[in-house]
């Protein structure tokens, strides 16, 4: 049998493992659902992200199996991981700077009921 044959199983884990992984995934659950219920300010979004981000990670670590993986499966791996994470900065520098930014008083459409529509043009000025 070659090397290449031998190792076309792919790497066993144990059941327990599996169990240990499961358990953390449904405790990361519970901390989400407990986090939720938490007034944390604006801090909400980023502690439900860090969960999230660990919960994940458990997955793409053991499920996936990379850490069994070579080298240039983490790379790629990572690669993804920062790509993403750019991103999410990006949006949430986006969406911080409309939180922040004037904005008209939204109003209520029932009040907007039976005024006529705007056309666009203006009626001329009667001197």
């Amino acid at each position: 049998m070659s090397d290449h044959t031998a190792h076309s199983a792919g790497h066993i884990s144990p059941v327990s493992l599996y169990v240990t992984i499961f358990l953390a995934l449904l405790v990361g659950t519970a901390l989400t659902v407990g986090a939720a219920f938490v007034d944390l300010g604006q801090f909400n979004f980023a502690v439900a992200m860090l969960i999230a981000a660990f919960k994940a990670s458990l997955v793409v670590w053991y499920f996936m199996h990379v850490k069994y993986q070579s080298s240039l499966t983490k790379l790629t791996v990572a690669t993804g991981l920062f790509f993403l994470t750019i991103l999410l900065g990006m949006m949430m520098i986006d969406y911080g700077g409309r939180a922040f930014s004037p904005q008209a008083a939204p109003t209520d459409p029932m009040s907007e009921m039976g005024k006529p529509a705007p056309t666009g043009r203006q009626a001329p000025d009667a001197h």
